[in-house]
C-alpha cells in the first residue's frame, strides 16, 4: 500500500498532501479527483511490468490513459492502461482512499480462472492485470470482457464487486471452445459455483488489500492465492503476521514453485519451495493453500501430498519446514 506521507518529504510531502486534500474537498463540497492530483501525490505505485509498457511500448505521460471512477465521496478506482493488444487492452486498477487526513492507494488483486498442466483441478489466482475490455466503474462493479479471438466467439465475461478493498466475483461466464459461432457473452455458461467458493477471499478488509497490493507490486507475476490469506503469530511475538502464498512460475526455465511470503508491519519476507514428489520440502502442486494448525501453526495444503508444516527457529529467525 503506497502512503502519500511516504510518497515524498519534507515540504514536498506537506504540499502534496495539503494540494490532494484541496483537490478531493472542491467547490461547496463537490468531490473532484483528477489524474494529476494521483500522480502528483505520488499514489499511481504501477507494477513493473506496467510502468515499463506505459514508458517503453505507450510513450505514454504519467497521467495519459488514467481514468477515475468514484465508488464514495473518500473512495475511487483508479485504471492505468498498461499495453494495447489487436483488439482489446490490458490495464491495473487501484483502490484510492480518503481516510481522516490521509490519502492512501493499493494495487488492486483480480481473480482469474485458471487451468494448468502442474494443478490437477481449475483454481483462481489473484493478479492485477485487467485484460480484455473493462468497463466503467458503475454501482461498485467492474464487468471485464476477454475476447480469447477477435472474433468474440470465445473468452470470459467477469463481473467484479470493487466495493471493498479485496475484490470479489460477482458473476464469471466463460465459452473455452472457439467454434466460429459467436452468441452473447452474457448467455455463456457460468463456471463452476464450487471453484468460485472454494476460492473465494478469506478476507476482504484494508490489511488484506495492503498484503495484496504489496505482494503485486514485489512479485507481478504471481499467481496469488487470495483465498487462502492467513493470520497468525508464527513467531511468538504476541503479533499476528499476515502469510500469504502463490503460484510463481521462471518464464525462463518453466520451472514452478511455490511463494510463501510473510507481512509484518510493512515488512515482507519470502521463501519458495520446490514443485515435485520427490523431495521432502517440496510440493506436489503449485496451487497451494495456507491452512491454521494448532493455534498458531500453519501448513501449505496441496491436496495431493501430506501438509508441509511450517514452524519457527527463533535462533535462526527463519522458519522450519516439516512432513512430520
Amino acid at each position: 500500500m503506497t502512503d502519500i506521507m511516504a510518497a515524498a518529504s519534507g515540504w514536498g510531502r506537506r504540499f502534496a498532501l495539503v494540494a490532494l486534500s484541496w483537490a478531493l474537498s472542491g467547490a461547496a463540497g463537490a468531490v473532484e479527483l483528477v489524474p494529476s492530483n494521483i500522480v502528483n501525490a505520488g499514489l499511481l505505485s504501477l507494477p513493473e511490468p506496467c510502468r515499463v509498457s506505459r514508458e517503453e511500448l505507450l510513450q505514454a505521460e504519467p497521467t495519459d490513459n488514467v481514468w477515475i471512477g468514484a465508488l464514495s465521496k473518500t473512495t475511487w478506482i483508479v485504471i492505468a492502461l498498461c499495453e494495447h493488444h489487436a483488439y482489446q487492452a490490458t490495464e491495473v486498477a487501484l483502490r484510492v482512499e480518503q481516510r481522516g487526513g490521509t490519502v492512501t492507494s493499493a494495487v488492486l488483486a483480480f481473480p482469474g480462472w485458471r487451468e494448468s498442466e502442474e494443478t490437477p483441478w481449475s483454481y483462481l489466482g489473484y493478479q492485477p492485470w485487467l485484460t480484455g475490455w473493462a468497463g466503467e466503474v458503475t454501482g461498485g462493479r467492474i464487468t471485464l470482457h476477454y475476447k480469447g479471438r477477435g472474433i468474440g466467439d470465445c473468452g470470459e465475461l467477469v463481473t467484479y464487486d470493487v466495493t471493498e478493498p479485496v475484490v470479489r466475483i460477482v458473476d464469471y461466464r466463460t465459452k473455452f471452445e472457439c467454434d466460429g459461432a459467436y452468441v452473447d457473452p452474457e448467455t455463456w455458461d457460468p463456471v463452476p459455483q464450487q471453484v468460485l467458493d472454494d476460492y473465494a477471499p478469506g478476507f476482504t478488509d484494508r490489511r488484506a488489500g495492503a498484503l495484496l497490493s504489496a505482494v503485486i507490486l514485489r512479485w507481478p507475476r504471481v499467481d496469488w492465492m487470495g483465498h487462502a490469506i492467513v493470520r497468525a503469530d508464527l513467531d511468538g511475538d504476541g503479533r499476528q503476521e499476515q502469510w500469504i502464498g502463490g503460484h510463481s512460475l521462471n518464464w525462463d526455465t518453466d520451472q514452478s514453485r511455490y511463494l510463501l511470503v510473510r507481512m509484518q508491519d510493512g515488512a515482507l519476507r519470502s521463501w519458495d519451495f520446490p514443485i515435485g514428489p520427490d523431495t521432502q520440502a517440496a510440493l506436489c502442486q503449485p496451487a497451494a493453500s495456507l491452512v491454521q494448525e494448532g493455534g498458531a501453526g500453519l501448513a501449505i495444503d496441496d491436496g495431493l501430498c501430506d501438509r508441509l508444516r511450517i514452524g519457527w527457529d527463533a535462533d535462526r529467525d527463519t522458519i522450519t519446514a516439516d512432513r512430520n
